[in-house]
């Protein structure tokens, strides 16, 4: 099948190398333009365009193409999300891997009190963050926490903390 903006069978191999220069100058094109460029005389340009129907052959031509740039973008995302996700699969992989470590080490009471209250603080903001994510709840509710300065708390009030925490989450 041929396609509109393709040579069409009355069409002299030099009407369509014009209309290609018109056609391939895109959403800004003008006849006016074109016979600028081509130093032809307008009207003459005009009468070949409408025995060639220029306008509805590059109006089929720009719907194609815009089609063309559709699917490519979508493709696109489409391969985009596979990269996001293979990354984010293999990175939590690793933090999970991490993790189980730093809970192994934390089981000793020497490793709890090297960790910091600002420490302390984020582990308990990320691991309510990820709660909240995974059930579907607004962040909101953690300004309360956010709005709180942990540094002025000693390392026993932080040891409190984490066993509430636990303690909450049914871990102890």
């Amino acid at each position: 099948m041929i396609n509109p903006w393709d040579q069409q069978s009355n069409e002299s191999a030099k009407a369509y190398e014009r209309f290609c220069l018109y056609r391939d100058m895109g959403a800004g094109r003008s006849l006016r333009k074109l016979s600028k460029d081509l130093e032809l005389n307008l009207s003459t340009l005009a009468e070949v365009s409408s025995k060639h129907s220029w306008q509805e052959r590059v109006k089929a031509f720009d719907v194609y193409i815009d089609r063309a740039s559709q699917f490519n973008q979508i493709a696109q995302v489409r391969a985009m999300k596979r990269r996001q996700i293979t990354l984010a699969l293999r990175g939590q992989k690793l933090a999970e891997k991490g993790l189980k470590k730093l809970l192994k080490e934390a089981d000793s009471d020497s490793y709890v009190r090297k960790l910091s209250a600002e420490g302390l603080t984020k582990i308990l903001d990320i691991s309510c963050r990820l709660e909240r994510l995974n059930r579907d709840e607004p962040e909101r509710n953690l300004e309360v926490v956010q709005q709180q300065n942990f540094d002025r708390l000693s390392l026993e009030e932080c040891e409190l903390l984490r066993n509430l925490h636990a303690k909450a989450e049914g871990k102890v």
